[in-house]
């Protein structure tokens, strides 16, 4: 329970920050900051060298055995504390050597408190504990901290820099509550952390680990890295807009599918044939959210830029476009990637397709480099990651042999019928409205659509679906 309100407020309350920061600073602000973000994640990906995936994976099997869990707690606290601090003299030598605009420098020296704050970084072992009472609580609070700063500070463009303050000192205290709470649970004194370690032996499976889980990086992060290099960076910030908003919209889907459906690891060893039926649940039911969603994204791209960011961010409508198309690829990749091959224990096989398919997305942006844009750019990623699909889907069949149900009537139901938007969408756009009235019309209207036609066919997804609400609904009341 704790753990599914963690979740919501972490999807609504960007809903209500990004629209007021984006308009508040400005395209070109927001496009240093965002950045100035992009560039210091690789220094703080390296900082924390795997450290959090594999905590949270040695602690949640051994949670029951003090003496592991405070070995693996010591070592891997004093390996984060030398990391930490090593890629924090890098990445300062870094701002210094390689980065001129003096506004990007100076929001660059504000993130080098995120480097310094990872050092206490230790929610992995709260997580692997199940502490989810005490993190959702922390992180509410917290976050409802910044939101009240962040509408009080923040009022113009002059702002950025206090902007950036106001998110370094937030996790900077979210950390800090995590490492208090942690040290009070596990009790060991400063002498003792110090005592009795032995990195050496982690090194091998941290790097192993940050390897497997940082390929993505080859993919968005890189697109933003060169599209602020080579263009500018209020094209990043368009990039971003959109990718935020598409990217939010699919954390709901998301959870709101693996909510309604169990646990596949819960089946793969205990029932090879429910495992396989629910696969295609899955599928189906993803598809099923994510189409429609996708084309009503699409088709309502200036209306939500509109809403989100203002007449200056026009610019952005064409890469969110693009990001709309890929929020279907992301939700079928979703459920190869971590419900199929990751389950099978195949992490090298997908570490080797995500580095062939982000060495693609890199020829793709380096061939088009001279009329590069955000839409230029994100079509590329949806390129590699459209082969990136095909290869998992190809490996799948052939080797671990399931079918995934991707491709039959039911899925071509739901997009003949979320072609149905596009007229009405169209329609309600020629009676001039406001942007504000045109969007809630067109979301209603097609969602009154889509909603009553599959249950008129009796899809099983749906029936699904408004049970599963229904059941939420009732258990609350």
């Amino acid at each position: 329970m704790a753990k599914g309100v963690l979740n919501l407020f972490n999807v609504l309350l960007p809903f209500i920050i990004t629209p007021y920061v984006y308009r508040v600073l400005g395209a070109h602000n927001m496009g240093n900051i965002d950045y100035a973000t992009v560039l210091f994640g690789y220094f703080g990906m390296l900082g924390m060298s795997g450290i959090y995936n594999y905590g949270l994976r040695e602690i949640s099997a051994h949670r029951n055995n003090r003496k592991v869990v405070t070995d693996t707690y010591k070592n891997l606290f004093c390996i984060g504390l030398i990391t930490n601090l090593l890629f924090l003299a890098i990445y300062i030598l870094f701002i210094l050597f390689f980065i001129h605009d003096p506004e990007l420098k100076r929001i660059s020296y504000i993130l080098c408190g995120n480097l310094v704050s990872q050092i206490i970084y230790v929610e992995w072992y709260n997580e692997a504990m199940e502490e989810f009472k005490f993190i959702t609580v922390k992180t509410v609070l917290i976050r409802l901290i910044s939101f009240i700063f962040i509408f009080t500070l923040v009022r113009n463009e002059s702002d950025e820099y206090i902007y950036v303050m106001i998110t370094v000192a937030v996790a900077v205290l979210n950390y800090l509550v995590s490492y208090i709470y942690s040290r009070k649970k596990i009790s060991i004194s400063w002498r003792d952390l110090f005592s009795g370690i032995h990195p050496c032996k982690y090194i091998i499976p941290l790097l192993t680990i940050l390897v497997l889980n940082n390929t993505g990086y080859l993919y968005t992060v890189f697109d933003r890295t060169l599209l602020g290099y080579y263009t500018g960076t209020e094209n990043v910030a368009y990039f971003s807009l959109g990718q935020k908003i598409v990217e939010l919209c699919k954390l709901v889907i998301l959870s709101i599918v693996f909510a309604t459906l169990p646990r596949l690891s819960l089946y793969l060893n205990e029932n090879p044939d429910m495992y396989q039926q629910t696969v295609k649940r899955i599928m189906k039911l993803t598809l099923s959210l994510m189409i429609p969603v996708s084309i009503g994204l699409f088709m309502l791209a200036r209306p939500i830029i509109l809403l989100f960011g203002g007449d200056e961010y026009l610019p952005a409508v064409a890469p969110m476009r693009i990001f709309a198309l890929r929020i279907i690829v992301l939700g079928i990749d979703a459920i190869l990637y971590n419900q199929i091959i990751f389950l099978h224990g195949k992490e090298k096989i997908l570490v080797l397709f995500n580095l062939l398919c982000g060495a693609v997305n890199i020829i793709l942006n380096v061939i088009f480099i001279g009329n590069l844009t955000p839409a230029v750019s994100i079509s590329c990623t949806l390129i590699s990651e459209i082969i990136f699909v095909c290869i998992c889907l190809i490996y799948i069949y052939r080797n671990i042999k399931i079918k995934v149900g991707l491709f039959n009537l039911t899925c071509l139901r739901y997009f003949g019928l979320s072609l149905l938007f596009i007229p009405v969408i169209y329609g309600i756009g020629m009676l001039r409205f406001g942007y504000q009235l045109q969007l809630a019309l067109s979301i209603a209207t097609c969602s009154i659509i889509y909603i009553s036609s599959l249950i008129f066919l009796k899809d099983q997804n749906a029936l699904e679906l408004i049970k599963f609400a229904k059941k939420l609904f009732s258990s609350k009341s």
